[in-house]
């Protein structure tokens, strides 16, 4: 059996916006910043805000786009921590997300843009 990292992550839309945080990426009070994306094919940011009693609006995103998200320092402009999302499954009520394929972490858009989308048929299996 190949030893192979890829993990994927689950979340709940409501409306298009999700109202939980990216896993490890949640905003702590003069700990962090938190910033989100899409990324587009000129390799351009659209950023996505965070409001405290929506969420992320989540609507302009489709399988196959790549989101990033950065962690800030609370007072300094120092990036803590960056990955990239590549969107593999979008349904009205679910995102799923991959943040590692072969053993790659996507902490580049361009790892993120190599690694392969999934298939359908396997995309229906893990969601099961």
């Amino acid at each position: 059996m190949a030893n192979e990292l890829i993990d994927k992550e689950f979340y709940k839309l409501k409306n298009g916006i999700m109202h939980e945080h990216f896993k490890d990426f949640a905003y702590k009070w003069n700990e962090n910043r938190i910033y989100c994306a899409k990324v587009t094919k000129e390799g351009e940011y659209q950023w996505i805000r965070w409001n405290e009693n929506k969420g992320y609006d989540l609507n302009d995103v489709k399988r196959g786009d790549i989101i990033m998200l950065t962690k800030m320092h609370p007072k300094r402009n120092r990036t803590l921590d960056k990955i990239y999302y590549r969107v593999i499954s979008r349904r009205k009520d679910r995102l799923v997300c991959e943040w590692a394929h072969d053993d790659v972490i996507y902490t580049t858009y361009r790892k993120a843009l190599k690694a392969p989308l999934p298939r359908v048929q396997d995309i229906k299996e893990i969601i099961k």
